[in-house]
């Protein structure tokens, strides 16, 4: 590949397509393995300066942290492994902005990168999916849309989550399936989960608007 082409990428552009390669639209991807993947698609920019053999996790998390900025479209979600806490699980996932930027500037990226390289785990992205569309929570919002009644149970049940499951897994599982129907362009999905933020809002922190208002 072009050294010179690679050069012109900046550090977010490999950084978010590294997260998007490794399934990141669809489940939170630890830094480390972005970092390894950065280095793999640019190892120049993506290494030590003395030990030019090793992977350099520095510019990936200041990337990944950058892009998580509301200054930068908040193209990310997440914190280092590092800063993981009882509100804060760890890991970095696209949200439904930085899908869109990925769909914008891919093709640039992968002309610099002079390949196209495979999306991440589209086999368990469609399991995930119709693990969904299985769920008697799903089914019911299919058959009566806003008017459907399910129950906590029915609704943790459709997430492969139980009543006792903590807020912070129920909220990322639903930015899990909101980003995998954003890519995969699923707008059942993306009503679904803007119902059960509405509807279940006091399980899942006490909001009273649907964060993901798009669709």
């Amino acid at each position: 590949m072009s050294e010179q082409k690679i050069v012109k990428l900046s550090d977010k552009d490999i950084t978010l397509y590294a997260l998007y390669l490794l399934g990141g639209w669809q489940k939170r991807i630890h830094t480390e393995d972005v970092a390894l993947k950065c280095y793999e698609l640019a190892p120049s920019k993506f290494s030590w300066v003395k030990y030019p053999q090793y992977p350099d996790l520095a510019p990936a998390r200041f990337a990944l942290e950058a892009a998580k900025k509301p200054s930068h479209n908040a193209l990310v979600k997440g914190e280092s492994e590092r800063k993981r806490t009882a509100k804060n699980i760890g890991g970095w996932m696209l949200t439904e902005d930085g899908v869109q930027w990925i769909s914008a500037n891919i093709a640039r990226i992968e002309q610099s990168l002079g390949k196209h390289l495979p999306m991440g785990d589209r086999l368990l992205s469609d399991r995930r999916l119709n693990e969904l569309l299985e769920s008697k929570a799903f089914k019911k919002f299919e058959d009566s849309g806003e008017q459907a009644e399910i129950s906590h149970a029915e609704f943790a049940e459709s997430l492969i989550c139980t009543v006792n499951t903590k807020r912070e897994i129920l909220n990322d599982r639903l930015d899990q399936l909101y980003s995998t129907a954003e890519n995969l362009r699923r707008l059942e999905i993306k009503k679904y989960v803007n119902f059960c933020r509405k509807n279940f809002a006091a399980i899942l922190g006490g909001k009273t608007e649907v964060e993901n208002d798009k669709v």
